[in-house]
């Protein structure tokens, strides 16, 4: 993890898990490193690292268990997933569709794009 000087690395950690949730790296229900080894790996102050989880817990996406550590919630994917598609919606299509109309591309043929790259996977 290459951590950048604009975010507070908390911020960055806990995107990170966020990250590998929704991906399926850390599946529902497994539980997550723990906070001595992940600031071990990355060598974070173990506070750094609190901060994090707290954050992630606060949201709805971890769980502590207590002598166990901490678990990926049932419904953290789909939390995850259900907002990331919204905010996809709501900005990304938003700014593209701006831009294509400061371009003057019409409707059709951004669609056609659309498709034709939808299609070819890029």
């Amino acid at each position: 993890m290459n951590f950048d000087q604009k975010t507070p690395i908390y911020q960055q950690l806990a995107e990170s898990i966020r990250q590998d949730i929704l991906t399926g790296s850390l599946p529902a229900e497994e539980a997550i490193p723990s906070v001595r080894q992940i600031s071990v790996e990355y060598g974070l102050n173990p506070q750094t690292v609190l901060n994090a989880t707290q954050l992630l817990i606060q949201e709805g996406l971890l769980e502590k268990r207590r002598g166990l550590g901490m678990f990926v919630q049932k419904s953290a994917r789909k939390q995850l997933n259900d907002s990331a598609s919204e905010r996809f919606k709501n900005e990304t299509i938003q700014a593209l569709v701006e831009e294509a109309q400061m371009l003057s591309i019409s409707r059709k043929d951004l669609i056609d794009l659309i498709q034709q790259n939808y299609k070819e996977g890029v």
